[in-house]
């Protein structure tokens, strides 16, 4: 490609050559003559090569390509580990994650950056992180007693059963005041439900257990159709009214995320 520029060059106002020459310089330019212009641009014009290729370096937008390949996405790529490869087996779009590389670089794994990343990348409103969740977390078999042996003392080692309540792993992920639609998008199988399971695997540094609770805005009532592929899944998007009215509103919807 070819540009002009109006600095760096060693004639016009600006330049360091002798008025003299400069003059000359201008009046063969309105001859159409430019011999002696682009002489003298021979000796200047790798330098101003150099200065494009110095202006392009730190302007990130210009360079960039969809797919990645540019060596500064690379770069930015490298610092939260992800590589070209693995872009091309992923589901996640990450021209919405790349916004946030310097958040996910950083380590922090606040409930407030989790919400805020699932937020931008999904354009939703309402979005909020329950630490703490109860768990019912199954009991190792040394740990169980056993009659006349051993983890037998009461207030001590006896537990009674094969699991125990646990608050210090679960967590749980809120997305309310979806509309209809975006409700049905979030339901197990589709292909929101998958991008947001990987997303919050990608994010956790530590695999831990979650569950996703889906709310409609309030008021929202069942759009059940009998047949209907959508609206017509038991436990999901159906229910049973025994309070009598014509009219029920739908609960919010518990789907186990994953560890």
């Amino acid at each position: 490609f070819q540009f002009l520029v109006n600095f760096l060059g060693l004639q016009g106002s600006s330049g360091p050559l002798p008025g003299s020459i400069l003059d000359e310089i201008a009046k063969e330019f309105y001859e159409n003559e430019l011999t002696q212009t682009r002489y003298l641009d021979f000796f200047n014009h790798h330098l101003i090569g150099i200065f494009h290729q110095i202006w392009r370096k730190y302007k990130h937008y210009i360079k960039f390509k969809s797919d990645f390949s540019d060596d500064y996405s690379r770069d930015m790529l490298s610092l939260i580990g992800v590589s070209r490869d693995f872009l091309d087996i992923s589901l996640l779009n990450w021209k919405k994650i790349f916004y946030h590389i310097g958040m996910i670089h950083s380590g922090v794994r606040t409930p407030e950056v989790i919400e805020n990343i699932i937020k931008t990348y999904f354009e939703l409103d309402d979005v909020h992180v329950n630490e703490h969740v109860r768990q019912l977390v199954e009991i190792e078999n040394d740990q169980k007693n056993q009659l006349g042996m051993r983890n037998m003392a009461l207030s001590g080692n006896f537990i009674l059963g094969d699991k125990i309540e646990s608050y210090s792993n679960k967590f749980r992920i809120n997305i309310n005041n979806l509309s209809p639609d975006e409700f049905y998008q979030f339901l197990p199988n589709t292909s929101k439900y998958m991008h947001l399971r990987e997303l919050v695997y990608f994010l956790l540094k530590d695999p831990l257990p979650y569950d996703i609770s889906l709310g409609l805005y309030p008021g929202t009532q069942s759009t059940f159709v009998l047949g209907d592929e959508n609206s017509s899944l038991l436990g999901w998007t159906t229910l049973m009214n025994f309070s009598g009215e014509e009219t029920d509103n739908l609960s919010n919807v518990l789907i186990e995320g994953g560890i």
